[in-house]
């Protein structure tokens, strides 16, 4: 690994943040972080340029951290029935939006 390795994955982690400090919508952001993750995984790319895609934007972007935040912040206001469905719907939702983000990567050339 070197230092241009190391300074792309932090320009990625970067962009990635000041995206996700102006979209401020969880759902949103977990969409669009599965999507993207699909596609790359799918990608005949190199090595490199995964870690950089998927450690440095998809980490940042669609950081676990602000996910439970959310989920956390529905909890302690009582709403549980709301919290079940949420944490349902973005987990199997991601999952669904992933794997279409996989299979527009494969039909990409």
């Amino acid at each position: 690994m070197n230092k241009i390795f190391f300074f792309k994955i932090l320009l990625f982690a970067y962009l990635a943040s000041f995206l996700r400090f102006f979209l401020n919508n969880n759902l949103l952001v977990g969409v669009i972080g599965s999507f993207v993750y699909g596609f790359v995984i799918s990608r005949r790319v190199s090595k490199l340029k995964k870690e950089i895609l998927l450690t440095g934007f998809c980490s940042c972007f669609t950081s676990f951290s602000g996910f439970v935040l959310f989920l956390y912040e529905i909890s302690i206001q009582g709403y549980f029935l709301k919290l079940f469905f949420y944490l349902n719907i973005i987990i199997v939702l991601n999952l669904i939006i992933m794997y279409a983000g996989f299979l527009l990567g494969r039909k990409v050339t």
